[in-house]
């Protein structure tokens, strides 16, 4: 579905084809933070059954816990992640990236004490700090995505962001922890697992960094040489 929505955007807007699918910046962008959520849907989604499965914590107590943790860091980690992003874009003009790149990894290590705990006290903070730093990338990557198309193009470049968002983080990531929760018989080791994409998530966020700057210069002519009229 995805493909044929390209083949058709190419056929009938080829300006704004070059400037979203054919621009390997914003691709990149897409990909970077689309696993990044990738990560951070899967430990939202997971965190309480971990806590009433392993952990042995009422259903109550983690619903209140996990719940109110999770729309305090995420408040907070992308009201923060933002206005840090505008702030080094102001001497950088890949500074947004660097907050994106920082974001990839910097949930690794929560994560992976949080669902290696043995106690409860212990998971709660560290799956907070997970979505804490994994939250601080969503509005560098949505406003470099922004940066990478001419006004009109916004909302068709909002509606690819989050397509990237929604494959990658929210179909994939709770499915495969849960599918090799299955299979392996350890919720933790579903989880645990998703951090193989890691590296993918780091090297997609530095190629978006070296790319960026030179695909916002080039934005204006790029869009002339596909037809548009500015």
């Amino acid at each position: 579905a995805v493909f044929s929505w390209a083949r058709a955007l190419r056929k009938r807007d080829a300006a704004t084809f070059a400037l979203i699918v054919a621009t390997p910046a914003f691709l990149c962008t897409v990909v970077a933070y689309g696993l990044n959520a990738f990560l951070s849907y899967a430990a939202s989604f997971w965190a309480a059954p971990y806590a009433l499965r392993v952990l042995g914590e009422t259903p109550a107590h983690a619903g209140l816990f996990v719940g109110s943790s999770g729309a305090l860091s995420g408040f907070l980690g992308v009201t923060l992640g933002g206005v840090i992003a505008d702030r080094l874009r102001r001497r950088n003009p890949g500074g947004r990236l660097i907050v994106v790149t920082f974001a990839t990894v910097a949930p690794v290590p929560f994560l992976a004490l949080a669902f290696t705990s043995a106690s409860i006290w212990m998971f709660y903070p560290c799956i907070a700090l997970a979505q804490f730093t994994s939250a601080l990338a969503l509005g560098g990557a949505a406003a470099t995505t922004q940066d990478l198309v001419l006004p009109r193009m916004r909302g068709t470049a909002t509606g690819t962001f989050f397509i990237g968002t929604t494959l990658l983080g929210l179909a994939l990531g709770p499915y495969l922890a849960g599918r090799v929760s299955t299979l392996s018989g350890s919720l933790s080791v579903g989880m645990l697992s998703l951090l193989l994409s890691v590296p993918i998530t780091l090297a997609a966020g530095i190629a978006a960094y070296r790319l960026v700057p030179a695909a916002e210069a080039t934005r204006e002519d790029r869009a002339r040489a596909a037809g548009e009229v500015i």
